[in-house]
C-alpha cells in the first residue's frame, strides 16, 4: 500500500503515547553497511513530527499520496465500540488502516473521560500501532543488513513493489534520519537519506503524474531546477533538441503537456486539504512548501499557458490556501 498522509496522521495520533511507554527497541546496524563500529545503534522511536532537514538542505516531507479509503467517523466509531462489547481485538486490528485521524482522536478523548469501551479500543489501537512499528523496524533492519549498497537497493525496490513501504516503515525511517541528524552521524544520515530518496522516486512512478510532479517539486531545493521541471511538465512542446545539437527542431504536431495546469492545481489543492487534516507541526511547513510550489507554477503558467488556464489555476487554489492565511 502506498504511503499516505492520512495513514501517517493516524499513526502519529498513537505514536507519542507509545513512546512514553518505552516499547521501541533500537535497530542495530552491521558495520559493513555504514562503516561504523558494530555497537552503533540508531533510534527507531518516532520522537518528533516536524519537517526534517537532511543532506543538501532537502526536507523530508510526510507523503501526500492517494489515501486508503477511510470509513466515516460514525460508522467506524460504532464498529470499534461494538468490538469492545464482544471483546474481539481482531476487528480493531483489521479496521486500523482505514480509520480516520478524527476517529482515533475521538476514541482517545472518550478513553480519557473514562469510557470503558473506548479504553479497550484505545489499548487495541496501541497494540496495532506496536505491531506495525515493530514490523517497520524489522524491514529497516533487513535493509541495513544487506552488506552493500547495490544489494540494499535491490531489497528496497522489492519492498516497494510488494507494498511493504507503508506508513509505519516511513515513520521508522524518518525517525532514524532525525536521530542521525541530531547525533551528527553523517554516514548514517547519508545512508538513510539515500533510502528515503529512492523510495520517493519509486512511489512517484506509481501515482498520478500531477501528484508525482508536486512530490518531485517538494523535494527539489534548487529554484532553477524546479522551474525547469515545471516547464517540462506543464508546457506544450513545440520543438525538441536532439542530443549533441544546439538547434531545436520544430515539431509538426505540438506535444501536449505531461500535466495540465488544472491537473496540477487539483493535486496541490488535494495535498493541502490532506495536510489541513493533520494536527502535527510538520503540516504547517509542508503547506508553505506547497504554496511556494504553486506560486512558482503560477509564474510558469502565466508565461507559457493561456490566460484562461492561469485564471482557472488561481481560482482553484485561492480557497485551498485561505484557511492557512491566519495560521
Amino acid at each position: 500500500r502506498s504511503l499516505t498522509m492520512s495513514a501517517l496522521s493516524r499513526l502519529l495520533a498513537l505514536a507519542l503515547p507509545l513512546l512514553a511507554q518505552g516499547w521501541v527497541a533500537p535497530v542495530a546496524h552491521r558495520a559493513a553497511v555504514h562503516g561504523a563500529s558494530p555497537h552503533h545503534c540508531a533510534h527507531t522511536a518516532v520522537g518528533e513530527t516536524r519537517t526534517l532537514n537532511v543532506r543538501r538542505g532537502a526536507r523530508v516531507h510526510a507523503q501526500v499520496l492517494p489515501a486508503t479509503p477511510a470509513e466515516s467517523e460514525s460508522v467506524a466509531l460504532e464498529s470499534l465500540l461494538a468490538a469492545a462489547r464482544v471483546d474481539d481485538p481482531t476487528i480493531v486490528d483489521e479496521a486500523f488502516d482505514r480509520l480516520r485521524h478524527e476517529t482515533m482522536v475521538r476514541i482517545n478523548q472518550m478513553a480519557s473521560e473514562g469510557d470503558k469501551e473506548a479504553l479497550w479500543v484505545a489499548k487495541c489501537m496501541e497494540d496495532a500501532m506496536r505491531t506495525r512499528m515493530a514490523a517497520g523496524a524489522d524491514k529497516l533492519r533487513t535493509l541495513l543488513a544487506a552488506g552493500e549498497i547495490q544489494r540494499m537497493d535491490a531489497l528496497l525496490m522489492k519492498l516497494v513493489r510488494d507494498g511493504g513501504v507503508d506508513s509505519a516503515f516511513s515513520l521508522v525511517l524518518t525517525s532514524n534520519i532525525e536521530h542521525a541528524r541530531t547525533s551528527a552521524d553523517k554516514t548514517m544520515l547519508q545512508l538513510y537519506t539515500h533510502l528515503y530518496t529512492r523510495i520517493q522516486e519509486e512511489l512517484e512512478k506509481r501515482v498520478q503524474p500531477a501528484m508525482g510532479l508536486l512530490h518531485r517539486l517538494l523535494r527539489t531545493t534548487d529554484a532553477g531546477m524546479r522551474e525547469r521541471i515545471l516547464v517540462d511538465f506543464l508546457v506544450v512542446k513545440t520543438s525538441v533538441t536532439l542530443p549533441g545539437s544546439s538547434e531545436p527542431i520544430t515539431l509538426e504536431t505540438p506535444t501536449p503537456p505531461k500535466v495540465s495546469a488544472l491537473e496540477f492545481g487539483e493535486a496541490v489543492r488535494d495535498a493541502v486539504a490532506a495536510l489541513g487534516s493533520m494536527d502535527v507541526a510538520s503540516a504547517v511547513q509542508s503547506v508553505e512548501d506547497c504554496r511556494a510550489a504553486a506560486k512558482q507554477a503560477r509564474l510558469v503558467i502565466a508565461e507559457y499557458c493561456t490566460p484562461e488556464e492561469l485564471e482557472e489555476f488561481s481560482a482553484l487554489l485561492m480557497p485551498a490556501f485561505a484557511p492557512f492565511q491566519q495560521k
